[in-house]
């Protein structure tokens, strides 16, 4: 009676799907249905009997057909299944809305002045439904969560901490509607609104449309007391290097701290210098110079307790005496210098090896191998030489030549290239090429150089292999990607000079730091300038590495440089700074019009949740169909 009592109480999504219990009655029919009657011939006082014994019959089979367990079974398997079709659920409530919800927390620099991050992370917990994505609003958009639940998205927010970087809230934002284009929900975005890369938070809500509910959230006041280092750079000068660095006082009282320094060499010993005195007016800049920087890596530190930690740290790092080898093979040999080859030798740390053939052996010391042929086409002996260095974890980089045309390639030529090449194109016009992302061509003006000679190619692996310069016509110009152990380069702009030049590439000066790029991609030696970086870079390697760094340790092989200090990646050690007065200036107001933007005030206590129970119908109508299964079997019926 308690049963029937809580299923008529109990509410049905679909309830028209309960005329489904009507299905019982053929059932029912069906158990009571006799043998077919046949006709025979008896004395009439028999057939009253015969009457009475029938009807016993019936009386009987009623009796049997309730006692026959096969007959509960399958009556529960109708109800069970007829119920879960219903959709029955119960009403519950939580404080938390069945609603999806994104939400994004600044992650810039400025967070961290006073306990704005601390109150954000607090807050963000009160606004978590029971579907969460959680970003943090970086120089690019981190997903640290996506569609977890309340308890996951809260520890998630508790392990985030504010970075040396200025956030793409607007960024964040559309990934946020993308996440939610689906389903809608909701959007809190949590942020001091001071500073911002790329579109406006204002503007970034307006694109998002209506089907959102986008709720900023807006911390912290203004203040004067900050003390920050908004550059630095390093000079060479007689083969020591100085540090210049420029301090902003954003107070309107002059300011005097000590800046201490201290080197951690090479070897692992630690240099402490005297203190450095700082002195600088009020709302003013000076700049300071630290002479001879030691190798290895550097921290200064302005002793100072103010608003902004992050900004009173500078890191320098100047690798150690390095070497590296390169094998550079052209089919001028040692007669000329290419431009390239004239590019490797520049850089102090790599030793550059000249021949005119393929080695049959190519020694794995090589750091990497270039190869240049020009005209000359390569015999299977020298591609095998070449497959055999790559495949044992070699790095070999192709430079454009008739040598690789499809008629000229043998099969392990084809294998190795990342592109796949058919001939060589000409065109009196030039044609332009266009850089479509990567360290390799950071900063790099690349629209300005015109081919008049080129391979046409095609990608080859979009998966494996990256193609950052391409014509506008989808002709891969760069490509690289693994092969075997090690990694294929290939560069389709050919340096051989003279009036059949392919391009002009080689007279801008783009053409020595790309190649000075190489050579740190492959052997981690390059401008000084690669080993001190701004918080938010973001470097590509070729494959996943080990990287340390100031919040710990990752494997990935790609990483960003957004917290201040330095990072380990293999040997290499590269210091990141914040350099930014755009997040250190704490006296910068937030951005105008967030009353009318929609704040995210208190939620409501309690939210009315539908929670679904058809799947304990449908679990227990599959026990009973087991069950059913089981008594056939034993009846022999199966």
């Amino acid at each position: 009676m308690a049963i029937a009592d809580s299923l008529a109480s109990l509410p049905f999504i679909f309830p028209l799907a309960l005329l489904g219990l009507l299905s019982i009655i053929p059932l029912i029919i069906l158990y009571m249905l006799l043998p077919k009657p046949f006709k025979v011939s008896m004395p009439s006082v028999m057939f009253l009997v015969k009457v009475e014994e029938s009807r016993e019959k019936i009386y009987s089979s009623i009796t049997k057909i309730v006692k026959d367990p096969l007959f509960i079974v399958q009556l529960f398997v109708l109800i069970l299944l007829t119920l879960a079709a219903a959709g029955p659920y119960i009403l519950t409530y939580d404080t938390h809305s069945d609603e999806s919800t994104v939400i994004i927390i600044d992650g810039s620099a400025s967070m961290e002045v006073g306990d704005r991050f601390e109150t954000a992370q607090r807050d963000a917990v009160r606004y978590l439904s029971r579907v969460n994505t959680v970003i943090l609003a970086e120089s690019i958009p981190i997903i640290v969560a996506e569609n977890v639940s309340a308890s996951e998205a809260e520890r998630a927010i508790q392990g985030l901490s504010p970075k040396g970087v200025t956030a793409d809230i607007g960024s964040a934002m559309s990934s946020a509607g993308y996440i939610l284009s689906a389903k809608g929900g909701s959007v809190y975005v949590l942020s001091d609104f001071t500073s911002w890369d790329g579109l406006n938070p204002l503007e970034a809500k307006n694109l998002l449309g209506s089907g959102l509910n986008v709720h900023f959230v807006p911390y912290g006041t203004p203040t004067s007391n900050n003390l920050a280092i908004i550059n630095g750079y390093l000079e060479k000068a007689n083969g020591t290097y100085n540090y210049h660095f420029m301090v902003r006082n954003y107070d309107t009282g002059v300011k005097s701290v000590y800046a201490n320094v201290t080197t951690t060499l090479p070897n692992g010993s630690r240099l402490v210098y005297s203190p450095l005195t700082v002195t600088v007016p009020g709302d003013d800049v000076e700049t300071f110079v630290f002479k001879n920087v030691s190798r290895g890596t550097t921290e200064i530190r302005l002793a100072t307790n103010d608003a902004l930690d992050s900004d009173n740290y500078a890191y320098i790092s100047i690798p150690g005496t390095q070497s590296a080898s390169v094998l550079y093979i052209s089919d001028v040999g040692t007669s000329k210098t290419l431009p390239s080859q004239i590019a490797l030798s520049l850089i102090p740390e790599l030793s550059v090896t000249s021949v005119g053939d393929v080695p049959e052996n190519i020694s794995s010391n090589y750091s990497f191998v270039v190869v240049n042929m020009g005209d000359h086409v390569l015999t299977g002996t020298e591609v095998d030489a070449l497959n055999s260095y790559v495949s044992s974890g070699g790095n070999l980089v192709f430079v454009a030549g008739t040598y690789l045309e499809s008629a000229n390639q043998t099969v392990n030529l084809s294998k190795m290239l990342p592109v796949r090449i058919s001939e060589t194109v000409s065109t009196q016009a030039g044609t332009p090429i266009y850089a479509v992302g990567s360290d390799f061509t950071s900063g790099l003006e690349l629209n300005s150089v015109y081919m008049r000679t080129y391979l046409n190619a095609e990608t080859r692996n979009l998966t494996a292999t990256a193609y950052p310069v391409m014509t506008m016509e989808g002709v891969p110009i760069i490509a690289y990607g693994p092969y075997g152990n090690g990694t294929v380069f290939y560069f389709g702009l050919d340096d051989h000079s003279g009036e059949d030049a392919w391009n002009n590439f080689a007279s801008f000066p783009a053409f020595p730091v790309f190649w000075i790029r190489i050579a740190d991609y492959f052997a981690g030696i390059g401008d000084i300038s690669e080993y001190n970086v701004k918080a938010g870079t973001i470097l590509s390697l070729s494959s996943n590495t080990e990287i340390s760094t100031p919040d710990g340790t990752v494997t990935t092989n790609r990483i960003l440089f957004d917290t201040v200090g330095v990072y380990t990646v293999g040997s290499k050690k590269i210091a990141v700074n914040m350099y930014n007065d755009k997040e250190s200036n704490t006296l910068t107001p937030q951005i105008s019009g967030l009353e009318n933007a929609g704040g995210g005030g208190d939620l409501p206590e309690l939210y009315e949740i539908k929670n679904n129970l058809f799947y304990i119908f449908v679990i227990l109508a599959a026990i009973f169909i087991i069950l059913e299964l089981y008594l056939l079997r034993k009846r022999g019926d199966i």
